[in-house]
């Protein structure tokens, strides 16, 4: 059975914008728990000329759709975005759309979504109040409030300005940190392999209950140690016949892309230190030129998925390539690793039936994921970590990468994510 019972559309790909006749439409691809569906959405004009004003050629490009239109109070107006990725750059791109398009939009979001997921992952939009007819006041009214609405300028500029003083990150590159080292007096409990348990999430009753500071969980005594607080890390078993993305409330992942590199690791060091485990999700390619991080990962409890021979958008390949493609990076992970490989992420999360026809017949399970930082384009760790701080963590498997700048944000990470008292789990 699946981790999570009910569908929800995750990943939205703009696959065509184009007029017709009397009308204006878009078509998109939909990627969901349950495979992958097209849909055509007709859209009006303002927010056609919008879009396609700042989209311009995308044929080399994947686009990918936000449903999470935002409400600009100043210029009062409604903002999207989509993001244009290929294999060497991502771009974001915001433009303005119509109350009609956010209706839809959020219509289709929540025929499609979990209420939850809907309401937690992202901010939801608000609707706008009709506009009050503003009281006219006097001149002299105007220059009587001047002053203290300069006072206020001059005090939030001064605060920027100690706050940027402070973020001494801005200033240098985050990935010239590679000297980083866990801090001296954290409360980071004595490294230990993580303790796994297996679960097989076979009824509903499996579902994890947070454990609150009044009924504290049974904790793992260590010999010869000062005992130690550390949540149980729970091995959760994939259902192949579907895309798993979500977790049962109480449970939170971390997960891994690109790897491995020259922080593998330093990574795995860190998770060790907090006696909690990750799912890796290694490239061929890397892996063949790094097949010491590979055997450092797997022999310290981290489970090692494939992520594709090269990192290409694998839907535009042909069967013969797809199958020779995994082939050729599970074949390089088990020979370090000695096991099989059964978890599978595709790059970019683009999946369509064929792909998913061959990753089944090599036994592997696909796993995306429903929380995403966008650690890869992140300018400094406090952005990581404050995505953290504004979303709901119960039931999100967390997308990072190998990044100089995700290794220094990972302590705090996860410290949040332990105070929240929240089961761990890794995916088979």
């Amino acid at each position: 059975m699946p981790l999570l019972e009910q569908d929800s559309a995750l990943m939205i790909e703009l696959l065509s914008l184009e007029p017709k006749q009397d009308s204006y439409q878009m078509e998109v691809g939909l990627t969901h728990s349950g495979g992958f569906t097209r849909k055509v959405i007709l859209i009006d004009e303002y927010t056609y000329l919008q879009m396609n004003s700042i989209l311009g050629s995308y044929q080399e490009h994947r686009v990918r759709l936000s449903i999470y239109p935002k409400w600009d109070p100043f210029r009062r107006k409604y903002f999207s975005s989509l993001t244009k990725m290929n294999r060497t750059c991502s771009e974001t791109l915001y433009f303005a759309c119509s109350e009609d398009f956010v209706s839809q939009l959020l219509e289709w979001k929540q025929q499609t979504m979990p209420s939850d997921e809907a309401n937690t992952v992202q901010a939801v939009v608000p609707v706008p109040e009709p506009e009050q007819p503003q009281p006219k006041r006097r001149a002299s009214a105007f220059r009587l409030n001047r002053p203290i609405v300069m006072r206020c300028v001059l005090f939030s500029l001064l605060f920027v300005l100690f706050f940027l003083r402070m973020d001494d990150t801005l200033l240098n590159s985050a990935e010239a940190h590679e000297d980083f080292k866990l801090p001296v007096d954290s409360s980071i409990p004595v490294p230990h392999v993580p303790v796994v348990h297996t679960a097989s999430f076979q009824s509903a009753q499996a579902e994890a209950v947070p454990v609150t500071e009044q009924e504290p969980a049974p904790l793992p005594v260590q010999s010869a140690e000062p005992e130690v607080q550390n949540p149980a890390v729970e091995e959760l078993e994939l259902d192949g016949s579907r895309y798993e993305y979500s977790l049962p409330k109480g449970y939170v992942a971390l997960s891994f892309d690109d790897g491995p590199s020259q922080y593998t690791k330093e990574i795995v060091d860190i998770l060790m230190a907090y006696g909690i485990a990750a799912n890796f999700l290694f490239i061929g390619q890397n892996a063949q030129q790094n097949p010491e991080a590979v055997q450092y990962a797997d022999e310290h409890g981290m489970p090692v998925g494939s992520h594709s021979w090269d990192h290409s958008d694998m839907t535009k390949n042909s069967s013969g390539e797809n199958r020779n493609n995994l082939l050729r990076s599970v074949q390089v992970l088990e020979q370090n690793i000695e096991k099989p490989v059964t978890v599978f992420r595709p790059p970019y999360g683009a999946i369509n039936g064929s792909l998913a026809a061959e990753a089944g017949k090599q036994n592997l399970k696909v796993l995306l994921w429903n929380r995403d930082p966008e650690d890869w384009k992140a300018q400094t760790a406090e952005h990581i970590i404050q995505y953290f701080y504004h979303t709901d963590p119960s039931g999100g498997i967390y997308l990072l990468h190998e990044k100089g700048i995700t290794v220094k944000a990972l302590p705090a990470i996860i410290e949040y994510l332990k105070k929240k008292q929240l089961k761990f789990a890794i995916f088979k």
